[in-house]
C-alpha cells in the first residue's frame, strides 16, 4: 500500500499547526487540511500558568523553543510580533447586580506569579501554521474535505477540488465542526451535559478598560490594576469577558476581545439580534455598561446558540480527535489551552512511536481518550456550578477558591515535571507521568483529598441549585472544607475577607516552595518523585527561562519581565 501522507490533521487552528510543526520536525510526513484560511479570528485568548508551563514542556522535549514562545509575553514582542498579544497577570472577577452600579468591594483577584498573555489569535495561529511549514509539513489552506473513509490499512480523505489523499492516521483538530467527529457520529449518544450555556464574541475598539472605566488602582484596593488582568465581569447566570491586547506598553494591537455568555435556562435561546442583545444586557448592567462608551466593533458578532458539547468516544485504529474536536464546555477559567497542550503532550510519543513501528491500534492511544473525556467532564461540572455561584457575590467568593485551590496544586505538579525533566531528559519518565496520572483531566492531577473536596464542594452547590439547602448552609459548608482542608492547600483558602487571595511577591513564591516540599496526603511524594528525593526547591522550576520575574508591585512585575531591549530587539 501507498501512501500520500503519513499523518493527515485537519484543521489548521492553534492545536493542529502545533502537532503538525512537531511530527513534521521528527521526520513524519504531514499534511495539514483546511477548509479556511490564514490569517482569521479565533477566540481561546488568554493564557494560564498550567498553559505556559505545558509549552515550555514541549519545547524542551522536542527541541523546538518557538514553541513556547506565546507563553512569554516578551517573546511574542521580540519573535511574533508587537500586535500579537496583551499582557495578562491575573485573573480577575467583578459581580453585578440586575439594574444596579457595581460594588467595588464585589471583586476577587488572583494574581498570577509570572507574567503571561492575552493571545490575539489570528496573529499566534498563523505563527504555528508557519512554524510547521517551516519544518517540512504541507499546508493546504481552502480545502474542504468532502468524504472521509477509514479502513483497517489507512484511511482515504477525498477533497471538493476531486483531489484524494491516502495516508497512515488521521487526526481531527478542527473543533466543533470536526469532520470526523461527524463522519462517524462520535458526538451521538455522548454523555448528557451539565452547562447549558450560549455566547456571542468579538473584537472592539475603543473599550474603557477598568481603572479608566470604573475605578482607578487607589480606589479598588487590587494588588494588580484590573485593566491588565483577564476580566469576567459576572451577573446571575451569566458573565462577560474582557480581554485587551493594547494593555502592554509595546503593544501595536488596538483591539480588545468582548464575549458574553448565558445560562440558556434563565435567560432563554440566543437571539436573532446579537448587538441588541449586547445592548440590553449594558442598560441592565450600567456599571460594565461604562466599559463600551467610545467602544465600536471591528466585526459581525459570532453567535454559538450552545456552546457544550462532548463526544462518546474519541480514538480508533487510524484516528483520533483533539483538542475541542472532543469538546468544549465553556471559555469560563480560561482550561481550553491547557487541554490542548495536554492533549499534544500526550499524543505525541504515540504516534512518533506508531511511525516506526507501522502499527496503528486503539488501545495505544487510551490514554488519551480517558483524558480527553475525562477533562471535559471535570470542566462541565465545574463550569456548571460557577453559573449557579454568580447568583450573589459572597456565593462567588466562597466558590471560586475551589477552582483556585486545585489549580495551584495542578500547576506545582506541572512546575515538578517540568524542571525534572530538564534534570534528567529521561523521555519514557516523562510520559509515564502523564500516562499514569492518578486524575487526569481532573485540576489537581494527583491529590486525592483535594479531588474529595472538589466532589463535596460540587455535591453541595448542587444540593443549592435544586433548592435543598440555602444560600448561607452553602457558603457555611464550603468555608468548612477550606477550614478542614487548610493543611492540604498551598493557601488559606478558609479567609473570605481575602480577596486578593495572592501576592505577587517573592515571599508567595516561597511559600508556595515551603508547601510543596512538605504538601501532606502523599502529594509531596509526587512532587518530589526522582531519582534525587531530598525535598524539591520549585524555584528552580520557576526561575527556568528567567520567568521568575517577582516584584511586589504590577507595573514593576511587568517591566521586569519586558524591557524595551528585550521587547523589541
Amino acid at each position: 500500500m501507498t501512501y500520500d501522507h503519513d499523518i493527515a490533521i485537519i484543521g489548521s487552528g492553534i492545536s493542529g499547526a502545533m502537532l503538525a510543526a512537531i511530527l513534521a520536525k521528527h521526520g513524519a510526513n504531514v499534511i495539514v487540511i483546511d477548509a479556511g484560511t490564514h490569517p482569521r479570528f479565533a477566540v481561546g485568548e488568554s493564557m494560564v500558568p498550567e498553559s505556559a508551563v505545558l509549552l515550555e514542556l514541549l519545547a524542551e522535549r522536542y527541541g523546538i523553543p518557538e514553541l513556547a514562545y506565546p507563553g512569554n509575553i516578551a517573546q511574542i514582542n521580540r519573535h511574533i510580533g508587537t500586535s500579537a498579544a496583551g499582557v495578562k497577570l491575573a485573573f480577575s472577577f467583578a459581580w453585578n447586580g440586575f439594574g444596579k452600579e457595581h460594588d467595588l468591594a464585589d471583586v476577587v483577584s488572583t494574581p498570577v506569579l509570572t507574567p503571561e498573555a492575552h493571545l490575539f489569535r489570528q496573529d499566534i495561529d498563523a505563527y504555528y501554521v508557519a512554524l510547521a511549514a517551516r519544518f517540512g509539513a504541507t499546508i493546504r489552506q481552502q480545502a474542504r474535505i468532502q468524504q472521509l473513509d477509514i479502513a483497517d490499512d489507512g484511511v482515504t480523505l477525498s477533497l471538493a477540488d476531486g483531489t484524494t489523499l491516502r495516508t497512515r492516521f488521521v487526526v481531527d483538530a478542527a473543533g466543533f465542526r470536526a469532520p470526523l467527529a461527524d463522519a462517524l457520529k462520535l458526538r451521538d449518544d455522548a454523555r448528557p451535559m451539565q452547562a447549558n450555556t450560549r455566547s456571542l464574541f468579538t473584537h472592539m475598539v475603543g473599550v474603557d478598560l477598568y481603572e479608566d472605566a470604573i475605578a482607578p488602582v487607589e480606589r479598588h484596593g487590587s494588588p494588580t490594576a484590573l485593566s491588565q488582568t483577564t476580566l469576567h465581569h459576572m451577573f446571575d447566570c451569566g458573565w462577560l469577558w474582557i480581554i485587551p491586547f493594547n494593555n502592554q506598553p509595546f503593544s501595536t494591537n488596538p483591539l480588545c476581545s468582548v464575549g458574553l455568555q448565558f445560562d440558556i435556562g434563565k435567560h432563554g435561546p440566543a437571539t436573532r439580534d446579537p448587538e441588541a442583545e449586547f445592548q440590553q444586557f449594558l442598560l441592565d448592567h450600567p456599571s460594565t455598561a461604562k466599559h463600551f462608551r467610545n467602544a465600536s466593533r471591528v466585526r459581525e458578532w459570532t453567535v454559538a446558540p450552545r456552546l457544550n458539547y462532548t463526544s462518546r468516544e474519541t480514538v480508533g485504529d487510524r484516528y483520533c480527535l483533539l483538542g475541542h474536536a472532543v469538546g468544549f464546555v465553556d471559555p469560563l477559567f480560561s482550561r481550553g489551552l491547557v487541554n490542548t497542550f495536554e492533549s499534544i503532550v500526550r499524543v505525541v510519543p504515540t504516534l512518533l512511536d506508531a511511525l516506526k513501528t507501522d502499527v496503528w491500534q486503539r488501545g495505544n492511544l487510551m490514554s488519551l481518550e480517558r483524558y480527553s473525556l475525562e477533562v471535559v467532564r471535570i470542566n462541565d461540572r465545574l463550569v456548571a456550578n460557577s453559573y449557579t455561584a454568580f447568583k450573589s457575590f459572597p456565593l462567588w467568593n466562597a466558590w471560586f477558591r475551589i477552582w483556585l485551590s486545585g489549580s495551584y496544586i495542578g500547576v506545582l505538579r506541572l512546575r515538578k515535571i517540568l524542571a525534572e525533566y530538564h534534570k534528567t531528559h529521561d523521555d519514557d519518565a516523562l510520559r509515564a507521568e502523564f500516562e499514569n496520572a492518578t486524575y487526569p483531566g481532573h485540576l489537581s492531577i494527583e491529590s486525592r483529598r483535594y479531588e474529595t473536596m472538589f466532589d463535596t464542594a460540587c455535591a453541595t452547590m448542587e444540593r443549592f441549585g435544586s433548592g435543598e439547602i440555602t444560600e448561607r448552609d452553602t457558603i457555611d459548608t464550603l468555608h468548612g472544607l477550606y477550614v478542614e482542608n487548610r493543611a492540604h492547600l498551598p493557601i488559606d483558602f478558609s479567609n473570605f475577607t481575602n480577596r486578593y487571595v495572592s501576592r505577587p511577591t517573592v515571599e508567595f513564591a516561597k511559600s508556595l516552595v515551603d508547601w510543596a516540599n512538605q504538601a501532606p496526603d502523599g502529594l509531596a511524594a509526587k512532587l518530589a518523585r526522582g531519582p534525587n528525593t531530598k525535598p524539591f526547591d520549585f524555584l528552580d522550576a520557576y526561575r527556568y527561562g528567567d520567568r521568575l520575574a517577582l516584584a511586589s508591585r504590577a507595573d514593576a512585575l511587568l517591566a521586569a519581565a519586558m524591557t524595551p531591549e528585550t521587547a523589541m530587539k
